[in-house]
């Protein structure tokens, strides 16, 4: 397959522990590759997995997620060998990112995708996930839900402190990725709707994809990525598994539920995350999707 063309570099550079942007130049695009861009704990893996599946036709993919799929700038793999494990594979390829849209270029014949999450189911997920990786031994996430919550809230966005998760870095994620005109094209996906209607997005997925899936192929990628499936093969699905950073493979996969933070806050810090967020996205409409998307559930 023949290489894509280069529409538009880099809009500005987003720097972390993990994330690394120099890494960009390891993978060159192939026409009809794809990439997932995503906050952290948005469906990432689940959207990685039902694309490759896809792409290869059948639920028995050839390696683990992380070597067929690998984050594509982060500093967890060995960038030469991630390199050539990529030129390696044949015909289409997936790979992920946390970095919004306007921090690598932009591929003619790439298919972007993007899914983001309920901004408090997010910050309850990245507990669970920063509780499980074994070498983060003092973080804010650790702390009692009262004082994270705090720090998810109110901790400023700081491009060279991408991997610090907070909301500010969340909705600016949204902003530089659906909120502008970057990408032409790109389907957004919104977790709450990929679980109210998991079949339609395999089937959503192939049709973008442009592959001609049979019933069959739809019905066996959406049981296989059921999350209770992911969950039970969690060494072939869960991301970074060549790295070996967590402490359970399997709590990667923590619940695969929306709607996890009701009941959990206090009328108070619902109304600190309210503010907190209509100061982040001030269009109403695109305040409701990024918490809703078009399921709305209250």
């Amino acid at each position: 397959m023949t290489a894509t063309t280069l529409r538009k570099k880099a809009a500005r550079s987003y720097r972390g522990d993990l994330t690394t942007p120099e890494l960009w130049q390891n993978w060159v695009p192939r026409e009809g590759d794809v990439l997932v861009c995503t906050p952290p704990k948005c469906g990432t893996t689940w959207t990685q997995t039902m694309v490759a599946m896809l792409l290869h036709g059948s639920t028995r993919l050839p390696a683990n997620l992380s070597t067929l799929s690998p984050w594509i700038d982060s500093d967890f793999g060995v960038a030469d060998a991630e390199k050539a494990a990529l030129s390696a594979q044949y015909g289409r390829r997936v790979v992920k990112t946390h970095t919004p849209a306007d921090g690598f270029p932009v591929w003619e014949g790439v298919t972007f995708i993007a899914v983001y999450r309920h901004p408090l189911d997010l910050f309850f997920s990245l507990r669970k996930h920063i509780a499980n990786v074994s070498f983060i031994e003092d973080h804010a996430m650790k702390q009692p839900v009262g004082a994270s919550l705090e720090h998810y809230l109110h901790t400023a966005l700081n491009l060279t402190d991408w991997d610090n998760d907070s909301l500010a870095h969340v909705c600016h994620h949204y902003a530089q990725t659906c909120q502008s005109d970057r990408w032409p094209g790109m389907l957004q996906l919104h977790y709450s709707d990929m679980l109210a209607d998991h079949r339609g997005t395999v089937a959503k997925l192939a049709e973008v994809l442009g592959i001609a899936a049979e019933e069959a192929l739809i019905d066996a990628v959406t049981q296989a990525t059921e999350f209770a499936a992911m969950k039970a093969d969690a060494a072939r699905y869960a991301p970074e598994v060549n790295a070996e950073i967590w402490n359970d493979e399997t709590a990667f996969f923590d619940s695969g539920q929306s709607g996890k933070w009701k009941d959990r806050l206090s009328p108070a810090q619902i109304a600190s995350y309210q503010d907190a967020l209509a100061n982040f996205v001030p269009d109403a409409k695109a305040r409701r999707w990024l918490e809703f998307g078009s399921h709305v559930h209250r």
